[in-house]
Formats: structure tokens, C-alpha cells, sequence
């Protein structure tokens, strides 16, 4: 690699130490703050440095790159490929679009093979990026995946001409990954040409005329990939489908990967792999060899032998997506769901234990779509751990500066609040169904806390975006802002599945639309459809000066003075920003002064108490 390059991974990968938990609790708050203070300052510089590398450096290449010799553009495939160590990745995005300019430069010059294998390394870095957003754009690009794979695959036809093994698998795993590029297995529709396009993968894998063609491929790999990939077919049984075809092939494809599973534990003398046995004893299920309570037990005797410290793939599944999926089966028979409280309770506890203490260098995407999928499924008691409490206590173990983010929305939409119900009460007549003056001020303090509550989950759909937000290195890219819009439909999702959360839902989809309906996103939400509007014009003004004034989100933007920040908000009034909440915001600025000066330490003290009761949680 270029010695920019090699700066840009060090940099990188030292941003991700920077914002990885302390391992110990700070002993205070003002120790955690200035210590957190420091971090983000140098966070703040190494991200300039790698932006101003980016422009300087690799730009002008990709902006030209037909005429660069072939040299340079080795070190540029080199570089791409040290952008994705597995199982985490460094850059997305930039390998995404290091790879389509070396399509380009393929194409362009006619070589083949570096085609084929830019084709593919294109579209997993598609797969990758896709997945931050699957909760609320499911196939935003999956199109494009299926063309790059697709294209890839397509030179199956002429098979005999290339000579290179390498890229002979290349072809072949690109026929197995046109499934990834269908967005949802638990649409019928889309589940269906899923399971159609691995069989025609199936029929290529098995072909022993290609197999005598390439005999160095790793055959028996693919086709045992390829089996892993089918049992995804599990997800349309889980959602109703009952077309036995699919039945038998999943079924097919479980007891395939189980007897492997199997017999590499026996020849090893270890332990077989618990995902796996879980996806045979879930097709059994499917197939009604099995009832739902033998399934429930098998899962929490599978449960018991998980590893806590087995931050693998294998070890987040069994301690993350295991609880959410045993949660999905849980749902299906209300009386197991009532029987089954402690367990499920003693599976949350244990998950909030694990997530606390993954490393920072083992958080990966397959962790954060994990914790995705427990949202998909949580199931709230109303004596046991809520969602809400669940939702906290995860943003501060994992990202105390999300939390202290949330924290100070919430104060300031509560001082925000305080003082609309002081001026201009009239602005609340119809929020959550109190009609007159006398009712509004009968419920002050429950508005008040209404208020607090949208500010601090408005913006709870950063929960997918841990990898961009919280371990980006550089500026944003065009496709991350598009991305990052997606937020507010992944936090309306989270939001509105659960009793102690669904108040807040409306807070989390409408934050970003502006007031006069002519910009912001998403385009398809309606203010004057939403009963407590008022509090959301309350808590966009209150998200608008925040990220002016800390710049929580990205780092790379510098956090702007006080005085500043608000004649920017009032440039907003009647567009973007409701012009009531606007005016009643800005004559606050004495008050906002002194909670800007005082309100971070609070927020960092209230992420400190949930740090150290964090003990309190996992023991109940």
C-alpha cells in the first residue's frame, strides 16, 4: 500500500480504539467527561487528517482513473481489501467505492478476470452497507447487488475460456450470493426467488462436469455454504409460508449442515456448533416432527451452554440472536409467553451482561443486526424489564456519547416544555387529549416528562448505525448521509412495538420533517395527521441546536458557539422549524448558556449511575 493509505488504516482503527468503552468504570463523572473530552478532540483531528488524505490522495485517482498505471491500481485493490479485515470492517463505504471505480477501470480496459472479481467484491461490499438499513429500507440496494452478482455470474458461459481458478470461484460464488440480494426472506414474493435463485446455484455446485473442470475449488465449501444459505428459508416458515417445496429444502439443507456440524466435532473432538443444531431443531419444528415446547426447552438447554466470552460470530449468536429468536417462538402461544416470563427475563439480563462487555475490536455488523433482530421480537412484561429501560441501558453500555447525546435532548425538550406551558400553553391544547388550559395545567409535570421521554428516544434509530456514527474515521459520503435518513423509520420500528416505548414512536419518525412540509424526511410523513405534533415541532427545534451546538452525530463537523447555533435555528423559523417552538426556544438563551455549561457533566453523571448499577441489572 501507498504511505497515505497506510496512515488512513492506522488512523482508522485508532478511531475505533478511541471510541471503545473504557473497560474500567471512571471514578467520577468529571474524570469520565474530561477523559471522553480528550478522546473526541483527537477523534475530531484524525478525522480531518483522513479526510484531507482522501482528497488529496485517492480522489483525483478515482476521479481519473482509466489513465493510472496498473501498479497503483494494485495498491488501490490492496488498500480495498485492508479496509474489510472480517469479521469487522474498517470502511464500508469507501471499499464500496474504491471497488465500483476498479469495476470501471476493468470494464474500460477489457481484463476479464479483474472484472469478475471486482463484480464481487462490489457487490459484498453492497451486502454489507445494506444491512445498516434493512429494518427500514429493505431493498434500497439490493437491485444493484443482484446486477453486480448477476453480471458476475453471467460469465458462466463462457466457463472454458478463463483459466484462472481464482476466478472460476469467483463466478461461482456469485451465482450463490444472488440470494443475498433479495431483500426480505419473510416476504413470500421475495423469499420465493430467493430459494429459486440457490437452486439454480445448487444445480452449477453439483454439476460433476464443473467440478472435473476445476477440481482445486473448494467444492464441498461452497456447496456447505450454500446449504447455510437455503436454511435462511426458515424465515419464511416462521412467517407462514407452507409451500412444501420450500419445507423439504430447508429441511433438506438443516440436516446437511447438522451432519457436518457433526461429524467436524466428532473427527475434532469439540463441540459442535450451537446455531446449527438450533436450525435443525427449529426445521424439525416446521416440519412437525416436533412440538413448540420441545423446541422452547431445546433452546434454553442450547442457551445453557453458550460462552460469555465468545465474542465469534458463533458466540454473539448463541448470547444475542438466540434470546431474540427464542422470543419469536415465545409469541406464538400466549400461555408459553406467561409461563416462560423468568426465563425470558434471566435471557435479557444475561444479553445486557454480554453486550457491556464485548470489546470494542469484536463489535462487527453481525452483532448490530443481532441487537436489531431482539427489537424485531422483544416481548415486555409488566412487571419485568421494559423495552425502554432495555434501549438505555444498551446505548450507555455501548456508546456513552450517544447516551449523554440523548440525555441533553431530553433535558433541553423538558426546559423547552416548561417554558411553552409558562407563554404559550394554548400551543399543547390536544397533546395526548388534554382539550383545555385547566387540563394542561393539571397534567404539567406528565407533560413535562412526555416531553423529556421523545427527547431521549427521538433519535433511537442511531442504534443501527453504531459502525458510521460511532467508528467513522473520515467525512461522510453522499450514499451515509442518504443512509443515515433512514434512522428515523428504524426508530419509529423499534419504537412502536412495545407499550413502554410507543408514545415515543411519532417523536422518532417526524423529528427530521420540516415545518411546512416541503423538506426534510421522511417524505411520507404527514404533521397534520399526528394529535401530539406539538410536541414534536417541540422536540425538532430542541434536535436542530443540539446538533449545531455538540455535533453528536459526526464529529468531523465542528460544534458551533451558543449565540451562533441560534441565529442559525432562527434562519429556520416557518420552514424548517415551527416558529412558535423557534421563538420561545430563542428567548431561552440565558437559560440555555447556563445548562450548556453544567448539562454534559449531568448527562456524563447519569451515564456513570447506569455504568455502575450496570451489576444491579444482570444479578436480578
Amino acid at each position: 500500500m501507498r504511505p497515505y493509505q497506510e496512515t488512513y488504516i492506522k488512523n482508522i482503527t485508532r478511531v475505533m480504539e478511541l471510541n471503545t468503552p473504557d473497560a474500567q468504570i471512571p471514578r467520577d463523572a468529571s474524570v469520565f467527561w474530561r477523559e471522553r473530552e480528550k478522546k473526541r478532540e483527537e477523534i475530531g483531528r484524525l478525522m480531518e487528517e483522513n479526510t484531507a488524505l482522501l482528497r488529496r490522495e485517492l480522489m483525483p485517482v478515482l476521479d481519473d482513473i482509466l489513465s493510472f498505471p496498473r501498479q497503483e491500481i494494485d495498491e488501490l485493490e490492496t488498500f480495498a481489501l485492508a479496509l474489510m479485515p472480517l469479521p469487522r470492517q474498517l470502511d464500508v463505504m469507501l471499499n464500496y467505492t474504491i471497488h465500483s471505480a476498479l469495476v470501471a477501470y476493468a470494464r474500460h480496459w477489457n481484463d476479464r478476470d479483474m472484472l469478475i472479481r471486482e463484480l464481487y467484491q462490489t457487490g459484498m461490499a453492497l451486502f454489507y452497507f445494506q444491512s445498516m438499513i434493512d429494518m427500514a429500507e429493505g431493498d434500497r440496494y439490493n437491485w444493484r447487488m443482484r446486477m453486480l452478482f448477476g453480471e458476475a455470474a453471467s460469465y458462466i458461459k463462457v466457463y472454458d475460456e478463463i483459466e484462472d481458478p481464482q476466478i472460476r470461484g469467483y463466478i461461482h460464488r456469485s451465482m450463490a450470493n444472488l440470494a443475498l440480494g433479495h431483500a426480505d426472506s419473510s416476504d413470500p414474493e421475495s423469499g420465493r426467488r430467493k430459494m429459486e435463485t440457490l437452486r439454480r446455484s445448487f444445480q452449477i455446485l453439483t454439476d460433476p462436469v464443473f467440478r472435473e473442470k476445476t477440481p482445486s475449488l473448494p467444492w464441498d465449501v461452497y456447496l456447505y455454504k450454500s446449504h447455510q444459505e437455503r436454511t435462511t428459508g426458515m424465515t419464511l416458515l416462521r412467517a407462514g409460508v407452507t409451500d412444501q417445496r420450500i419445507l423439504q429444502e430447508v429441511m433438506e439443507s438443516a440436516e446437511y449442515v447438522w451432519r457436518r456440524q457433526l461429524e467436524a466435532s466428532r473427527r475434532k473432538g469439540t463441540q459442535p456448533s450451537i446455531r446449527w443444531h438450533v436450525v435443525y431443531e427449529t426445521a424439525q419444528y416446521h416440519c412437525g416432527v416436533t412440538t413448540l415446547g420441545y423446541l422452547l426447552r431445546k433452546m434454553e438447554e442450547l442457551y445453557l451452554e453458550r460462552d460469555v466470552s465468545d465474542f465469534s460470530d458463533e458466540g454473539i449468536y448463541t448470547n444475542i440472536f438466540l434470546p431474540a429468536l427464542y422470543a419469536n417462538y415465545l409469541a406464538k402461544d400466549e400461555s408459553y409467553k406467561i409461563r416462560k416470563k423468568e426465563v425470558m427475563g434471566h435471557m435479557y439480563r444475561m444479553m445486557m451482561r454480554y453486550v457491556s462487555s464485548i470489546p470494542g475490536s469484536r463489535v462487527s455488523m453481525t452483532m448490530i443486526r443481532n441487537l436489531m433482530d431482539t427489537f424485531h421480537t422483544f416481548i415486555e412484561y409488566p412487571d419485568g424489564i421494559s423495552q425502554k429501560e432495555f434501549l438505555i441501558r444498551l446505548v450507555v453500555s455501548r456508546n456513552p456519547e450517544m447516551f449523554v447525546a440523548f440525555q441533553m435532548a431530553a433535558s433541553l425538550a423538558r426546559m423547552l416544555m416548561e417554558r411553552v406551558l409558562d407563554k404559550s400553553p394554548e400551543l399543547m391544547l390536544g397533546v395526548r387529549g388534554y382539550k383545555t388550559l385547566g387540563e394542561l395545567a393539571a397534567a404539567r409535570e406528565e407533560l413535562c416528562g412526555y416531553a423529556y421521554e421523545c427527547g431521549m428516544f427521538h433519535d433511537v434509530g442511531l442504534l443501527n448505525f453504531f459502525g458510521l456514527i460511532g467508528q467513522s474515521g473520515r467525512a461522510w459520503l453522499k450514499e451515509e448521509k442518504d443512509v443515515y435518513k433512514s434512522h428515523v423509520k428504524i426508530g419509529y420500528a423499534i419504537l412502536s412495538r412495545c407499550e413502554s416505548t410507543r408514545p415515543y414512536a411519532a417523536s422518532a419518525l417526524g423529528h427530521h420533517r420540516y415545518y411546512d412540509g416541503q423538506g426534510g424526511y421522511p417524505r411520507e410523513y404527514d404533521r397534520t395527521r399526528q394529535p401530539d405534533q406539538p410536541v414534536i415541532d417541540l422536540v425538532s427545534v430542541v434536535h436542530y441546536l443540539n446538533q449545531l451546538v455538540e455535533s453528536p452525530v459526526n464529529y468531523s463537523r465542528r460544534p458551533l458557539p451558543l449565540s451562533e447555533a441560534l441565529e442559525q435555528v432562527k434562519s429556520q423559523a416557518g420552514t424548517r422549524l415551527s416558529p412558535q417552538m423557534t421563538e420561545l426556544l430563542c428567548d431561552m438563551e440565558p437559560q440555555l448558556r447556563e445548562y450548556y455549561e453544567r448539562g454534559k457533566k449531568e448527562a456524563y453523571r447519569e451515564a456513570l449511575r447506569y455504568l455502575k448499577g450496570e451489576e444491579d441489572l444482570t444479578n436480578a
